[in-house]
């Protein structure tokens, strides 16, 4: 039945935009809000089936736990005739598959990949695993920024209950992981042997398995060895085929602790061109340097801004801790001023997040409290701060902290640049004794 003219609560539908195996996908109008939107419906022939309506229902409990700016942003669930949709963000740039077909370089990869497994990390921690990471599933929005979408896989990690009815495998054979295909316990690392395929094709123009069959298909990954990228220069293939390999290893227990740390690892490989970009860019263009502020008083972020004001730099702004990890995950900024007393995470917690990311100990912090015991200041410096001020804020010494922070993570980029170029050439050289073995 077509849903097209018709209402879902105060959503008009307009037209059919998607159809999977699951549900259909409508573009539909919030004449009340003036808002597009898309809305999810579960064909009726599903919708009759328990199963699947808590299925349905599960996909909805689970994006609408998460807030990421990489995750596809879910605002309403209903059931109007017995008929469940769940109303999510309307993306209309099209997805990842539409871009593939040829090697994509490597630096690019990494850009694009990087705040997608933010967005996985940060949706493991809520206990959730998506389960269906393809490139159809990797929306784009109009400025580039790649978003998670369709959870209908979705598994509460913490959830005891089943499902998936015995025997029956869902997702999709090209990128399924081993455990997937044995039907053996899932994890995180199930959603990074995913990852590690999309990575694989978005390098290749290709997936790295085939078969006539489905079947087939899922019997090389249980068992086939991963396919090495020849398609890459021969001084990066040896690295990226081994972090690649890693990410999809047959045992989940092989795998990267997280995601980020997996696409962290084929970072160094893509220092070479990353440098030679910014040699011709520094002679084009100055670079602005980004400082986050976070601080859960709007006064204190407007203050802390407005003596910003006279320092060539783009300012942004963060409520809470979890908020400003995940903007660091998605865009690294130069300089982060961290208040210490917030609800929920404070300032000590959140610095010592970021200093334990990768290369988080690159990214200076300043701590910004109106606590001016010397304990605050020693706990300030256990966290990982590189500088602290008390408040009130006096705008000469903020400017003079923040220029000397800015100093400091030019050099840290410098430093960090000179590692990067001897990792790679130890790679290069690496690589081309392998190949003359």
């Amino acid at each position: 039945m077509s849903l097209e003219g018709t209402y879902l609560g105060p959503y008009r539908v307009l037209d059919r935009i998607g159809q999977g195996g699951m549900a259909t996908v409508y573009r539909a109008h919030h004449p009340a809000l003036d808002r597009y939107v898309a809305v999810k419906v579960l064909p009726e022939f599903f919708a009759e089936e328990e199963a699947y309506r808590e299925r349905f229902q599960l996909e909805a409990q689970a994006v609408a736990g998460l807030r990421h700016p990489n995750i596809l942003s879910a605002f309403d669930f209903g059931e109007k005739a017995g008929i469940p949709y769940l109303v999510m963000e309307l993306v209309e740039a099209g997805s990842l598959a539409d871009r593939l077909g040829s090697p994509i370089d490597l630096q690019d990869v990494v850009r694009f990949l990087r705040p997608i497994a933010s967005a996985l990390d940060h949706a493991h921690a809520q206990g959730v695993l998506h389960r269906d990471i393809k490139p159809s599933n990797i929306l784009i929005r109009q400025d580039g920024t790649p978003v998670l979408a369709d959870f209908g896989l979705a598994k509460l990690a913490r959830s005891v209950r089943q499902l998936t009815a015995s025997g029956t495998v869902f997702g999709t054979p090209e990128y399924m992981a081993p455990e997937q295909a044995s039907g053996e316990p899932l994890g995180p690392g199930t959603d990074q042997y995913s990852l590690g395929v999309v990575a694989y094709e978005m390098l290749t123009g290709r997936v790295p398995f085939h078969g006539e069959t489905p079947g087939a298909v899922l019997v090389a990954h249980l068992s086939h060895a991963m396919p090495a990228t020849r398609e890459l220069p021969a001084e990066l293939s040896a690295h990226v085929d081994q972090v690649l390999g890693r990410a999809m290893a047959k045992s989940l227990r092989d795998r990267y602790p997280t995601v980020s740390e997996f696409v962290a690892a084929l970072t160094p490989a893509a220092w070479p061109s990353l440098l030679a970009e910014e040699r011709t860019t520094s002679k084009s263009a100055y670079s602005v340097p980004v400082v986050l502020v976070v601080d859960d008083g709007a006064a204190n972020r407007d203050l802390i801004e407005a003596c910003l004001a006279g320092i060539e730099c783009e300012v942004r702004t963060a409520d809470n801790g979890k908020t400003a990890l995940a903007m660091i995950d998605a865009a690294p900024p130069d300089l982060v001023l961290l208040d210490v007393q917030m609800p929920g995470m404070d300032g000590y917690e959140v610095c010592s997040r970021i200093k334990a990311r990768p290369r988080g100990e690159l990214l200076p912090v300043v701590m910004i409290t109106a606590l001016d015991r010397v304990r605050d200041r020693v706990m300030a410096l256990e966290a990982g701060a590189d500088d602290f001020m008390s408040k009130p804020v006096e705008r000469i010494e903020l400017v003079a902290r923040v220029h000397a922070a800015l100093r400091l993570k030019t050099l840290y980029d410098k430093l960090d640049s000179i590692e990067q170029v001897i990792f790679s050439l130890a790679a290069a050289v690496e690589a081309k004794d392998s190949s003359a073995n």
